[in-house]
């Protein structure tokens, strides 16, 4: 090794000395006192911080106990305070019966006071005997049994202080007095409640309860085993329950309001609890005394093994520091001269990267956009020249992606076209090309296409992708999609061209029911121009008063009158004639269309009842389905309706809003429909049983009726499963107090089931169809309920 490195002497004493050392003559080491203080000090702090730890979870943990046993005996209390209460109404009840049987009769007879007697304390438990004293005397019992004793004692001149202070006291005012608790006659612990009776403005006598107070306790539930707390309860100076002791020295006190004074209750945590929170500050405490002990020693370890050390790393330290000194002046100068190209190159190929990024990428998926998207189905195209090779284009189109935009906000939105951007990528495997070419859309170009099979492989795959849910506001939306495929060179050999017949296939693929995908074929290009003629005609249908509105009533089973009429649009064009809603409506969704024509079906149908109201026809509800975009806080929807109910005049309670289980399970609809209800609107849920949702949100909404979809209705006498699904209906809008309403009903059969199984109302051709107004007028004015029926 050359002398520049290490000197003669240097080398002596660095690291290769320690080799010459003789084996017999190990290395002693001597730990200094500093490092020694320093271990004590260590100790002392890491211990005092283990301590004031544990303590403060000790604390913190006592301090949770008290807490619940605060709860827990408020609950107690509270229950004590109903059973009380419950029991003491009793000497209203019996004091009520005694007037009016006064004031018709002048008299008391024993046989009425057993009769009422009976029947008044029977479903009540705790109830020793009811009993009446006319002027001071009792002359009534009940039970007579074991209370034969009572029969003839004068409150007034009673042996007891306190029974005849506790009478004049009653005689003078005019409200019920608590005496006891005290040792009933027969044994146990009773309290008596007492009320003066008045005849013609003269005292005549007393009414008197009296009460089991071990029933009581055990009704409010303190004397079950295993509960959270001990507790005590004091009446009167005397401790009726528990040990008396706690109200000695618990911080856990409450009172029991009687008519007449108050109960007192005391109570502290579950002494196994204790226990248990005692047993784990031990635990803790161990383990952190061990963990201290631990992470002394290794600290002990390091401090010793760096003094052991540091001399022979002071010393070749040393000896490196001239040789480190030499090179680094000359390493300076190059490492400056290095960073500044690499900083240069880095500026290039981060502006490059960035450029090429925003320019081929969306910013929302981070898939290619539609830039690159054309550019790629150019080459694709250009390539294939020969004719030979075939590739398919998949053009993908959310379903309803514009109604979760309306209703959750765009940010809910993009965060929905990021995770289908994610799924869509997982079947990719044969080098596909994955763009979003803008908003809901997305386009997949299958290269090397041998076979129509691997087209409906990967189609079928990408569907599979939506059969999960996708969770946004802790809330899961079923997405599904409509996929359009077009096949290079079978359809066409240009790139704009194939886009064109993509779309449409995807169009037909919305038409068919959507969720779903369709192959190109010839057909299509007339529907597509069809659908885009009805899309037209529509932005003119309202101003050319194209629209008419349809009215089917709705007969209420039990009296057979009619209860309601829905609203039903209807559109005759000019020149195609009339066109099915199950047609045009979807069309008016995708468009945007259907919130003026909602609004103007609304207003139409309101006036037109207010219009009925007015010439005397019964008074019924109207009901006008929503759309899920007249939800949209742009269009705030419930300002929208009190405004056109402030303007036809029609009284609220006479309108209903029919909406679906989608629209129900929005968490910023809820906010609306409750001020709609808060106004009197009702609000039903159509089509109930059809769509995913939450019965949690069911019992959240403020929803008036739920109606039974039509497909249910069908069922009846022919799938069982339908009849078992409609009877869980029934039952579920029984107990939850709803009514409910089957629509589609058109044989006796549907009826019978229907009214046998307690359905409030049904609305089909069984009894009428959708009438235009007019016929809809004679139908309230001419409609006669036993006839009907």
């Amino acid at each position: 090794m050359p002398n520049g490195w290490y000197g003669t002497d240097e080398f002596r004493r660095g690291g290769y000395i320690m080799d010459t050392l003789p084996q017999s003559a190990p290395l002693r080491y001597k730990t200094p006192r500093r490092i020694w203080l320093l271990i004590v000090i260590i100790s002392i702090l890491l211990g005092g911080t283990f301590y004031w730890i544990t303590d403060f979870y000790s604390h913190w943990m006592h301090k949770d106990l008290n807490h619940d046993a605060s709860i827990e005996l408020a609950a107690n209390a509270s229950s004590l305070a109903l059973s009380l209460e419950r029991r003491m109404l009793l000497s209203d009840g019996l004091k009520a019966f005694v007037d009016t049987s006064l004031m018709n009769n002048d008299t008391l007879s024993h046989k009425q006071f057993d009769e009422f007697a009976a029947n008044f304390i029977q479903p009540i438990q705790g109830i020793r005997n009811l009993s009446v004293y006319p002027d001071g005397i009792a002359e009534y019992v009940y039970p007579l049994q074991n209370n034969e004793s009572i029969i003839g004692m004068n409150l007034f001149t009673h042996e007891s202080p306190a029974i005849r202070e506790n009478a004049e006291r009653t005689k003078r005012i005019d409200q019920m007095t608590v005496f006891g608790p005290f040792e009933l006659t027969q044994g146990g612990l009773g309290i008596l409640t007492r009320q003066s009776v008045f005849l013609n403005g003269r005292f005549w006598g007393f009414v008197s309860v009296v009460l089991d107070v071990p029933p009581i306790l055990a009704e409010s539930g303190l004397t079950k085993e295993n509960k959270g707390i001990k507790i005590a309860v004091k009446a009167a100076g005397q401790t009726i329950f528990g040990d008396g002791a706690l109200f000695n020295h618990s911080p856990q006190l409450t009172e029991v309001s009687l008519g007449e004074g108050a109960w007192q209750l005391a109570a502290v945590p579950n002494a196994a609890k204790l226990a248990l929170i005692d047993t784990r500050i031990r635990i803790l405490r161990l383990l952190c005394s061990l963990g201290c002990a631990l992470l002394i020693y290794i600290i002990y370890l390091q401090l010793t093994q760096k003094h052991k050390l540091q001399a022979m790393v002071i010393e070749r330290t040393n000896n490196l520091t001239t040789a480190n000194t030499q090179l680094a002046a000359t390493f300076e100068k190059l490492s400056v001269a290095e960073d500044e190209l690499r900083k240069q190159y880095l500026l290039l190929e981060g502006s490059e990267r960035n450029l090429r990024r925003v320019a081929f990428h969306d910013s929302v998926t981070g898939l290619h956009n539609r830039m690159y998207f054309h550019d790629r189905l150019d080459e694709f195209v250009a390539s294939h020249t020969s004719g030979k090779e075939r590739f398919a284009l998949f053009f993908i189109d959310l379903d309803q992606f514009k109604l979760i935009n309306d209703t959750l906000g765009h940010s809910y939105g993009d965060m929905l076209l990021k995770e289908v951007g994610q799924r869509l990528q997982q079947p990719l495997i044969l080098g596909e090309a994955l763009s979003r070419i803008g908003g809901d859309e997305f386009t997949i170009i299958l290269p090397a296409l041998s076979d129509i099979e691997q087209v409906h492989q990967l189609a079928q795959r990408l569907m599979n992708l939506f059969y999960e849910p996708f969770t946004m506001q802790q809330v899961e939306h079923f997405v599904t999609a409509s996929i359009g495929i077009t096949i290079f060179p079978d359809h066409s050999q240009d790139a704009d061209t194939l886009m064109k017949y993509a779309d449409a296939a995807m169009y037909q693929a919305k038409e068919e029911g959507k969720n779903t995908y369709r192959i190109y074929d010839e057909t299509l290009g007339s529907d597509m121009q069809q659908k885009m003629y009805i899309k037209n005609s529509l932005r003119r249908a309202l101003d050319h008063q194209e629209f008419e509105i349809y009215y089917q009533p709705q007969i209420e089973i039990a009296t057979g009158r009619i209860a309601g009429l829905e609203a039903l649009l209807r559109w005759n064009h000019p020149k195609i004639g009339p066109i099915s809603p199950a047609i045009f409506i979807p069309i008016a969704e995708e468009s945007g269309l259907m919130v003026p024509i909602g609004e103007w079906v609304l207003r139409t149908a309101c006036a037109q009842n207010k219009a009925w109201q007015d010439a005397g026809l019964p008074p019924v509800t109207i009901a006008v389905n929503l759309s899920a975009r007249q939800f949209s806080p742009r269009y705030d929807l419930a300002l929208q309706v009190k405004a056109i109910l402030a303007e036809t005049g029609l009284d609220p309670a006479y309108l209903e809003l029919e909406i679906t289980e989608n629209m129900a399970m929005h968490d910023n609809n809820a906010a609306v429909l409750q001020e709609l209800r808060g106004d009197n609107v009702r609000v039903s849920i159509d089509d109930f049983g059809t769509h995913y949702s939450s019965l949690s949100y069911l019992k959240r909404l403020p929803v008036d009726k739920i109606k039974i979809d039509r497909s249910f209705v069908n069922g009846i006498g022919n799938e069982p499963k339908d009849e078992a699904i409609i009877l869980a209906m029934l039952l579920m809008a029984k107990h939850m107090e709803l009514t409910i309403i089957a629509e589609g009903v058109e044989t006796n059969e549907q009826f019978s089931f229907l009214q046998k199984n307690d359905c409030h109302e049904i609305q089909g051709y069984l009894y009428y169809p959708p009438r235009p107004a007019e016929v809809a007028k004679h139908i309230l004015g001419s409609h006669h309920s036993a006839a009907q029926l």
